[in-house]
């Protein structure tokens, strides 16, 4: 199996699990703060990771100089990361929020470009634009949404969401060299928790309103969305590069989309099933490009072989 077969089926696990998530936070959010569910969420997901280093012997230590890009990923990647997405749509509502989805692969793309000096494909700019489109069908945004001047707390707290996910991106890159994916995202959650600590008892939490069902969903926030979906997003950073993973992200609101139609009854439009057409569009002709080019170099590997 290549690379590129492994990074495809690792990034499936976490848009299906982070897609579900979208779901479960929205039912938590009626009984416990944002980050509040964050820090259970991760701290469980922290304490199953150090359970399966024991278990596994996967080196805890890591080198003192690499600390800060842990910091990075897990402080502002993760918590604050999910400070600004939660929050912010108190201010504003779902569908414009949702775009955060679509312009995460735009400017991890340009941070890229700028920091790792990345070759810019025009299939990159082609398989973006598609998938912004498409996000932009399914969310059923509202252009006249944005002019309101009383809603740009919400917009600034969605781009400080946007532009911490990139720095999670781009902090976690170096780390794939010298780390397993297990000690990656083992750091990157345990330098979050301080993060989520500090707000949470600011926050007011209904305890008594959770219920088993609230319970349940906690549970999959910690093992599937967090401990899984980081694991496996991790490792297709790794094989397919911090762009061509945050493509598949756009893949998140046509599984958010289905599982609330089943869970919640909601319907699904004809247009947020073009906005969908758009979004696998934009996936498989970065893919398909990509395995031409693969194809291409292999040939002449060979012709040189010979």
């Amino acid at each position: 199996m290549s690379r590129k077969t492994k990074g495809l089926l690792s990034v499936m696990i976490p848009v299906i699990a982070w897609g579900i998530s979208f779901v479960s936070t929205e039912y938590l959010l009626a009984s416990l703060g944002p980050m509040t569910i964050g820090a259970i969420r991760f701290l469980f997901a922290t304490i199953i990771l150090y359970g399966v280093m024991k278990m596994t012997r996967t080196p805890l230590k890591i080198d003192k100089k690499d600390r800060f890009l842990f910091v990075l990923a897990g402080g502002i990647g993760i918590a604050i990361y999910f400070y600004f997405e939660n929050n912010g749509i108190k201010y504003i509502s779902a569908s414009p929020s949702s775009l955060i989805i679509a312009a995460i692969p735009m400017f991890t793309l340009i941070f890229e470009a700028i920091i790792f000096k990345r070759v810019v494909k025009w299939v990159d700019m082609l398989a973006i634009l598609a998938s912004i489109i498409g996000v932009i069908l399914i969310v059923d945004i509202k252009l006249s949404e944005f002019f309101k001047a009383e809603e740009s707390v919400g917009y600034l707290m969605m781009l400080g969401a946007v532009l911490s996910w990139v720095i999670y991106a781009m902090a976690s890159r170096p780390l794939f060299n010298k780390y397993s994916y297990l000690t990656i995202i083992f750091y990157q959650f345990l330098y979050s928790l301080p993060f989520f600590a500090f707000v949470v008892p600011f926050e007011h939490n209904q305890w008594h309103l959770l219920g088993a069902e609230g319970v349940g969903h906690l549970i999959f926030l910690s093992v599937f969305a967090s401990t899984l979906g980081f694991y496996y997003y991790a490792k297709s950073m790794d094989l397919l590069g911090v762009t061509e993973s945050s493509v598949f992200i756009n893949f998140l609101p046509i599984v958010t989309i289905v599982f609330s139609y089943f869970y919640m009854g909601q319907t699904v439009s004809a247009k947020q099933l073009v906005g969908g057409i758009f979004v696998m569009l934009s996936v498989t002709v970065t893919t398909l490009y990509d395995k031409k080019v693969e194809k291409e170099d292999e040939k002449t590997a060979n012709y040189r072989g010979n």
